[in-house]
């Protein structure tokens, strides 16, 4: 996967997990079950929680290191729209330094942090393992299971926080192994417990899930109820219902979204719950599929003359062929099909909503934000 094409969830199928990991992490299920005595009671959530008097829900936007003048240009066209952004900046190695995201191609722009601040506006910078345009799967465990490279990244991420006067970290270590869910909600426990004693805040994002299990050996790397515990935010990432190696389909349904976060909530406190919108989609030939955002959807359906024709809950679809004869099937979220899941924040009494990722969307969208909250 490279810059250009980045996602925000990899596929677990699309990074080449083999059968015998995925035979293995099932095997653990009855035991990592009986470590969470509980965990699928509520947590006071009743799935219909809606908003009495609460704080305005928090706006979030995401900036990829890959398109950042691009992104940034709409946190400076919409100064008074996010409330948080998270700039996609930071990855770790096995022992728990702090490195670029990309070594070549990141550029950290105090500039624009102050700027956003001053604006009133919180700078949670993104720790990835997304790593010079390719997930590395290694990196975290490797970190998660010594002890020595669990507190030297604690530190690194404390102290990197401090250092350069960020708001907090969002932490976005993504396909991880159930085997590593132990050490995992451990190193989110003690981190959170340090950023807050410095009054800072910490963001975390998790995979998309009805039940604790899940779909896949990821889900069950991610105690929702532990982490709600420790952190400040939960982001969940609410997309990649179709993904990069999947049949050609919607990118995130709006009653597969409803059904997500109405379990979360039994797991998580509705307030800090954060909804995910995509704002991107597929283009689908020959089996694979390439990310696209809103402009390029559009511009394709220009291009080849195909019209654009709607699911039932409102997702842009449409196919064509291209100068080979190849066939093309491109699904994406642009404002309509996004608006149909704002009214979920509400709903369920959720405390935000992030926006994966800026640059390229429907910019019709963001005057729809604006009137909901």
């Amino acid at each position: 996967m490279t810059a250009g094409t980045t996602r925000r969830r990899p596929s677990w199928r699309a990074v080449g997990v083999i059968g015998s990991v995925v035979f293995v992490c099932v095997a653990l299920v009855a035991v990592l079950l009986t470590e969470d005595p509980g965990e699928t009671g509520g947590t006071g959530g009743t799935g219909d929680a809606a908003r009495t008097g609460e704080a305005k829900p928090v706006r979030i936007g995401y900036v990829p290191y890959w398109d950042q003048r691009r992104a940034l240009d709409v946190v400076w066209q919409h100064p008074d729209l996010f409330d948080q952004v998270s700039p996609v900046w930071y990855s770790l190695t096995p022992a728990g330094r702090i490195v670029l995201a990309d070594d070549h191609h990141t550029h950290v722009d105090p500039a624009a942090v102050r700027a956003m601040q001053a604006r009133g506006t919180k700078v949670l910078p993104t720790v990835t393992n997304l790593r010079n345009g390719d997930w590395d799967l290694d990196l975290v465990p490797a970190m998660l299971h010594d002890p020595k490279a669990r507190r030297t990244h604690i530190r690194a991420l404390v102290e990197l926080v401090r250092d350069k006067g960020y708001d907090g970290i969002d932490i976005d270590y993504e396909s991880l192994n159930a085997a590593d869910r132990k050490a995992y909600t451990a190193f989110l426990t003690e981190l959170g417990r340090r950023l807050q004693a410095d009054g800072k805040l910490l963001a975390t994002a998790v995979h998309p899930k009805t039940s604790n299990a899940g779909d896949d050996p990821r889900n069950l790397a991610q105690n929702y109820r532990a982490i709600g515990a420790a952190v400040d935010q939960v982001r969940v990432m609410t997309y990649d219902y179709s993904w990069d190696t999947s049949p050609p389909g919607p990118v995130a349904p709006a009653r597969w979204v409803d059904r997500v976060i109405a379990w979360t909530v039994t797991q998580i406190p509705p307030q800090k719950v954060v909804l995910g919108v995509d704002l991107l989609g597929y283009d689908w030939s020959g089996g694979r599929g390439v990310t696209v955002s809103d402009q390029r959807a559009r511009s394709l359906a220009d291009a080849h003359g195909a019209r654009i024709r709607r699911s039932e809950d409102g997702s842009p679809w449409f196919s064509y062929r291209d100068s080979s004869g190849n066939r093309h099937e491109v699904w994406w979220e642009d404002a309509r099909s996004a608006r149909a899941k704002l009214p979920l924040v509400d709903q369920y009494g959720l405390g935000g909503v992030f926006f994966w990722r800026l640059g390229g969307e429907d910019s019709a969208l963001w005057p729809e934000v604006r009137a909901t909250w």
